[in-house]
């Protein structure tokens, strides 16, 4: 039997990425809905990663995100919208937290850095009470 190289948590995520994809930032956004976004990383260096985040004054609504990367890198993208849209924005912590969280082996903790730097990016602008 051939030993799976993904933790369960990250296969099931890699599976079911149901927060990827490039969202459409066309049509208007009604009074009081912000859409942030953010991006970091070169797909040169093997890794970039943009956030999109839709929020109102009460909690974010949505959150995508578009990347390039290997299977750690877009689990980790999804685990963290599915997070944001739970309202867990204050609890999610920080790359070597998801390594943990997420069984992700600490060799992939720079392509998590960049994850990091992608949605520091969209986030800066956000105060979620």
């Amino acid at each position: 039997m051939i030993d799976d190289p993904l933790a369960s948590a990250v296969r099931q995520l890699f599976v079911d990425l149901r927060h990827a994809g490039t969202p459409d930032l066309s049509p208007a956004l009604q009074a009081g809905i912000q859409r942030l976004a953010g991006e970091a990383g070169r797909e040169q260096r093997g890794t970039r990663v943009r956030f999109v985040v839709t929020r109102t004054a009460e909690a974010i609504s949505t959150a995508r995100f578009a990347a390039y990367g290997c299977p750690h890198t877009l689990a980790a993208c999804e685990w963290l919208c599915r997070e944001l849209e739970a309202g867990r924005q204050g609890s999610i912590g920080g790359p070597s937290d998801w390594c943990r969280t997420l069984g992700i082996p600490i060799v992939k903790l720079g392509r998590l850095l960049v994850v990091e730097d992608a949605l520091n990016a969209a986030m800066q602008h956000i105060s979620v009470r």
